[in-house]
């Protein structure tokens, strides 16, 4: 069979996609890993003691915009690099106005008169935070590589990269209902350490699992 012939063969047997699957299915993928990263926490490091008293607290509220704010934008990057040809920098480009954000904030907090700044940046939990964000990410990057390689990605280090980033502020922020911490220091050091380490991972594993 000649090769024109062989491709009008392939065509005819293609079969539209419908309306929004894709989307859907991210958003299943999301929903998924969420739920995984949620049961990782719960039945291994589980829910800080005064997780009522904390939900009203500043610091659990700095955390949890922060995350999920870069959460959302990770989750933009992946939608984007699901489609060829998509244009992946106005998340990217945004992205720098959460970090902006808390970089300004834990400078206010570390040049208030009589700050703690070691406690400020280390807390107590500073060795074992940036690996108990990636380990509560993993459901969630597993999840979000299962999406993408139904998608369409072309550029797979980047697709990877936004997987990442996406599953890490998404583990931050399932994390953030352990971790006792609620210094803007230390949220913008360690938890994001813990993000980008799950992004390099991303960024690492996408080239050779998001091939086609």
């Amino acid at each position: 069979m000649r090769t024109d012939e062989l491709i009008a063969d392939l065509s005819a047997r293609l079969e539209p996609v419908r309306y929004g699957a894709l989307r859907r299915m991210l958003m299943l993928a999301v929903f998924l890993g969420l739920v995984g990263s949620t049961v990782l926490m719960l039945s291994t490091i589980g829910l800080r003691h005064d997780f009522a008293r904390a939900m009203v607290s500043f610091g659990m509220w700095t955390k949890l915009v922060y995350t999920f704010t870069i959460a959302v934008l990770g989750l933009w990057l992946v939608d984007r690099a699901g489609h060829p040809g998509a244009d992946m920098g106005p998340p990217a480009r945004i992205l720098l106005l959460p970090v902006l954000a808390i970089a300004i904030l834990a400078a206010a907090q570390l040049l208030t008169p009589g700050a703690d700044m070691k406690g400020l940046v280390l807390g107590h939990s500073s060795r074992v935070c940036a690996f108990l964000v990636t380990m509560t990410a993993f459901p969630t990057l597993v999840a979000t590589f299962w999406a993408l390689r139904r998608m369409a990605p072309t550029r797979l280090t980047l697709a990877g990269l936004g997987a990442g980033l996406f599953a890490g502020a998404a583990g931050a922020f399932v994390y953030s209902f352990h971790c006792t911490e609620g210094s803007a220091p230390f949220i913008g050091i360690w938890y994001s350490l813990g993000i980008v380490l799950t992004t390099a991972i991303g960024g690492f594993l996408g080239r050779n699992l998001l091939r086609w």
